[in-house]
């Protein structure tokens, strides 16, 4: 695996995958994911590559509507990049011609279809493909595992940042090791978790997962599934005090998905709880996916330190966790190997 700091992209263009899918609070865009990609784009820019064309998606399987186009969240990346030390003296008009960021990449429905016509299309007329989009690389779309195919392919900071985490976890993790997994869709995680409790100590289930995983009357001698209150909405008392018992013991600890419908102040108490109690033990501790980010600014946790590390990708980690690697590194791999 090459990242993008072994590579001189001076004279080159370049095709940068990032991930633009900005949650939006209050009406405003939460922009760090958006902010994370700065890093990458700043040493382009003084490496002086010649051009720099972003590719990005946002939302799921759409059709092209204004809803989900890119076009706001480009104005706004070229004005939070003009902010930055790289680019604070560049005017507007430079940028933005040194800087394209095309449409949605899903409103082509070929995106979410591993097209080779499509990745084709992508590449035209470009040098160097770097993809700087964790939270995506778990999916073999055109934009993950397409364009390595026609292209060399180089990792950028914010993906070797993940990538140093995710290889902590699975490499040499302090035990005992804890995961925790809320959220939905069961029949969907159940492969990862079954291979996820292969290198951990203790599973922590909760979330509607509890309920589903209740329902299946599926069983793992490593899997404690949180007791639901009535409504099904959130997880019990006892079941909250049970798992803080848990992640007071890890010495490594994984959280990914809420425990239950918090953003409805009936029902967050038990993802309160448990965001607390994550945030006061010592253990390494990292967390992921969006649900789980929305849920710690909601609750003040977001500050700086408060976690070892916080993963812009959710399904991306459980895939690592799982499997130990990605669509996005197998994709380069089969192309060295070729």
């Amino acid at each position: 695996m090459q990242y993008l700091n072994s590579i001189d992209p001076k004279g080159l263009n370049v095709l940068v995958r990032l991930d633009l899918d900005l949650p939006t609070e209050k009406g405003k865009f939460d922009t760090t994911r958006m902010e994370d990609s700065f890093e990458t784009l700043e040493y382009l820019f003084r490496k002086k590559a010649q051009h720099v064309t972003v590719i990005a998606h946002r939302g799921h399987t759409v059709k092209p509507t204004k809803a989900f186009s890119l076009a706001p969240i480009a104005k706004l990346l070229y004005t939070e990049l003009l902010k930055t030390k790289a680019f604070q003296k560049t005017p507007r008009k430079d940028l933005e011609k040194w800087l394209d960021v095309l449409e949605n990449l899903r409103f082509d429905p070929r995106e979410e279809k591993g097209d080779a016509k499509f990745a084709k299309e992508l590449a035209k007329s470009q040098d160097l493909f770097v993809n700087d989009a964790f939270a995506t690389s778990h999916r073999e779309h055109t934009s993950i595992v397409k364009i390595p195919e026609i292209l060399q392919t180089v990792f950028g900071f914010q993906f070797e940042k993940e990538m140093v985490v995710m290889k902590r976890l699975t490499e040499q993790p302090k035990r005992p090791f804890m995961f925790l997994l809320g959220g939905a869709k069961f029949d969907t995680k159940l492969p990862l978790l079954e291979k996820i409790s292969e290198h951990v100590e203790v599973i922590l289930l909760g979330g509607k997962l509890a309920a589903e995983a209740r329902e299946q009357g599926y069983k793992n001698r490593k899997m404690i599934i949180a007791e639901l209150t009535p409504d099904g909405f959130d997880i019990e008392r006892p079941s909250m005090e049970q798992f803080e018992r848990f992640i007071t013991e890890a010495k490594t600890l994984v959280w990914n998905g809420p425990m239950g419908k918090f953003e409805n102040p009936k029902y967050a108490a038990g993802t309160k709880y448990i965001a607390e109690a994550v945030a006061r033990t010592t253990g390494y501790k990292v967390v992921g996916g969006g649900d789980t980010e929305a849920a710690l600014k909601l609750f003040k946790l977001d500050k700086p330190k408060t976690f070892s590390f916080v993963s812009s990708g959710g399904g991306a980690m459980l895939h690592y966790l799982a499997y130990h690697t990605l669509p996005a590194l197998e994709a380069v791999k089969k192309r060295v190997v070729k």
